[in-house]
């Protein structure tokens, strides 16, 4: 194929980016879009696909990636077919193959040519990136997003991986047919989320059959957290292979200041990635799904985070939305909520280190228990309000009063989206929810079997929210129910904790005079939730 590069750069820059291009792009990344130029690749509906940046960022600093793929919905694609394995059978092929090789080849030359003139146009500096492409070329696949990318910007025929990526991709995501699902502006929230909420990725009826099943890993990256969870997924539930693996590593160190990963934290999670991956070499995966959540959302060098924990995991982290992480939380929960016991419709509190997602589902009459009707993501959990508000040992009153502020400004928000008085049970899940039912209910040691399902009064939770958010640190370390990497963060949890479960019985005391006065603590949530979405769709597809 014969390329005109200095005709394709010169068409994309003939039409820079807008600032509607850039705002929806924002709404793509769940960040603003550095060193973007142009949009290389649009979907039938008129939205990027994928970008064009700069080989130089406004700062200074080499960027690489010139084609930058940005739709979710091809993002979260590519990140299926990776892990599935599709990276391996690339480079069999590439070592097999010589016509495929020899086109791979050509298509390193092409990034390099079409960044080039991109550089000679804007006057940038190529030189500590001059013979560098993207996603493993010239001889190696390292990243299906960034040869995906190439295809999109630069047509078929371009990169042979790129196009057979697009071609294994269809069902999930077509450039021809749109399946956005990003906002065109704050208004469309709505009814873009209920788009998202409703899509076949938590649809369990295309399971036939109880014979089958599938060996599936999990792994999710909070701002305080990672955890990792093998199970085999059936189309009656999941059994877990080996025990839920948690390591505390506060990757959300600093986040919510400077926006950026610290050094420390980056090395902090690198070393939990490679003990997982020790322990994911040991058993037999069909599929890996690596979801990274609220740190990373914020984080403007998440490119470094994503690109080590490939090199660890060879499985590259999907920035999920917080619509997304609320669903998916919802899943997990509800998995193995006993209908007969609990009252729909339930609402799903996850309190996490940096984000809360409040999540309603349906009544059972229009919308099925198990679905979602709505959700929220408030940017709001145990670090952030620690980190914001809570600076002495043991807080302030006045700490805590602007803490409290905080909190009920987000909660309204979330209100206005998730009718949240309709709820006739509450649960929570997380660290944080599950440490403090277990200081409710008294034990001296963490025992997930006994804190699992268990009821706690709203006033019980009140009372130890409040005893423990007024402790020293020195004191909570005595309680060896904490674990040690929550001990100066349980004081933030706490408070939204209190906050959340006193706004949501009163909602639902207004809306339809019903008492809430207990909620349910669930060892399952967002983890729970990511493993079985993601046996269910292999299982679908068998």
């Amino acid at each position: 194929m014969d390329l005109n590069i200095q005709s394709l750069v010169d068409s994309l820059l003939e039409n820079p980016a807008s600032d509607a291009d850039k705002d929806i792009v924002k709404r793509q990344l769940g960040r603003f879009p550095r060193g973007m130029v142009a949009v290389g690749a649009r979907c039938a509906c008129g939205r990027p696909l994928a970008v064009i940046t700069r080989p130089c960022l406004e700062d200074g600093t080499p960027f690489p990636t010139t084609c930058y793929l940005t739709s979710p919905e091809a993002v979260k694609a590519a990140s299926h077919l990776e892990a599935q394995g599709f990276m391996k059978e690339c480079n069999n092929l590439l070592n097999n193959d010589n016509d495929v090789a020899k086109k791979y080849e050509q298509a390193h030359k092409y990034y390099l040519e079409f960044r080039h003139e991109l550089a000679i146009r804007l006057e940038d500096s190529e030189e500590h990136i001059k013979d560098m492409s993207a996603g493993g070329m010239p001889v190696r696949v390292k990243c299906l997003h960034a040869l995906l990318a190439q295809s999109l910007v630069m047509g078929k025929g371009v990169n042979p991986i790129g196009d057979m990526v697009l071609s294994k991709v269809k069902n999930e995501f077509d450039p021809n047919v749109c399946k956005c699902t990003t906002p065109w502006s704050d208004d469309a929230n709505e009814i873009e989320t209920e788009k998202l909420l409703n899509t076949k990725s938590f649809n369990t009826n295309t399971i036939v059959g109880t014979n089958k099943s599938v060996c599936v890993a999990a792994i999710d990256c909070g701002t305080n957290s990672i955890r990792l969870k093998i199970a085999k997924v059936n189309a009656n539930g999941m059994r877990d292979v080996v025990p839920r693996m948690l390591r505390v590593v506060r990757l959300g160190q600093g986040i919510d200041e400077t926006h950026m990963f610290a050094e420390d934290a980056l090395q902090r999670v690198k070393s939990a990635a490679k003990e997982f991956a020790k322990v994911l070499s040991e058993h037999k995966i069909d599929a890996i799904r690596f979801v990274a959540t609220s740190a990373t959302r914020d984080a403007l060098n998440r490119d470094i985070f994503e690109q080590m924990m490939f090199d660890e995991l060879g499985v590259r982290p999907e920035v999920i939305s917080g619509t997304e992480e609320a669903a998916l939380s919802f899943l997990g929960a509800t998995s193995v909520v006993s209908r007969k016991d609990l009252q729909a419709p339930y609402v799903v509190v996850d309190l996490g280190g940096g984000s809360t997602e409040i999540v309603l589902g349906g009544d059972g009459v229009n919308i099925a228990e198990d679905k979602v009707d709505s959700a929220y993501s408030m940017n709001i959990g145990s670090v952030r309000m620690t980190e914001r508000h809570l600076h002495t040992d043991p807080p302030t009153e006045e700490e805590i009063s602007c803490a409290i502020k905080d909190i009920d400004k987000n909660i309204d928000e979330a209100f206005k989206h998730v009718n949240a008085g309709k709820a006739r049970t509450i649960i929570g899940v997380s660290g944080t929810v599950t440490t403090m039912a277990a200081l409710a209910i008294g034990l001296k040691h963490y025992d997930h079997k006994a804190v699992d399902g268990v009821k706690i009064a709203l006033d019980q939770a009140y009372t130890v929210n409040d005893r423990f958010l007024h402790m020293t640190r020195e004191r909570r370390r005595t309680y060896t129910t904490i674990h040690p990497g929550r001990i100066d963060v349980v004081g933030g949890g706490a408070v939204v904790l209190s906050r959340v479960l006193e706004r949501l019985a009163k909602a639902a005391y207004e809306d339809h005079g019903g008492v809430l006065d207990t909620f349910v603590a669930s060892e399952h949530g967002l983890l729970d939730g990511i493993t079985l979405d993601l046996g269910r769709r292999i299982l679908a597809t068998r």
